[in-house]
């Protein structure tokens, strides 16, 4: 039991034509915001890895030249 076959035959072709064409519109109208937001996921998630990252190189290099600094300044104490 289809219920658009019986319509074709029913009320003619153009109407079977017609309802196929909205199909496609609305199925391609959904794929366009479904994609519109997965797009907009990953950019914003690859945004936020590259700002953490950023971050914490930022905070590793920091680290590394206060970590040396401190290391320098008690040999020199050691010395002298």
């Amino acid at each position: 039991m289809r219920l658009l076959s019986n319509v074709a035959e029913e009320k003619g072709g153009a109407v079977m034509n017609l309802l196929k064409v909205g199909a496609v519109v609305v199925a391609g109208i959904v794929l366009l915001v479904v994609l519109g937001k997965v797009v907009s996921f990953v950019v914003g998630a690859f945004t936020a890895l590259f700002f953490v990252a950023l971050v914490a190189g930022g905070g590793y290099v920091a680290y590394k030249l206060v970590s040396s600094g401190r290391r320098r300044e008690i040999r020199r104490g050691g010395r002298y």
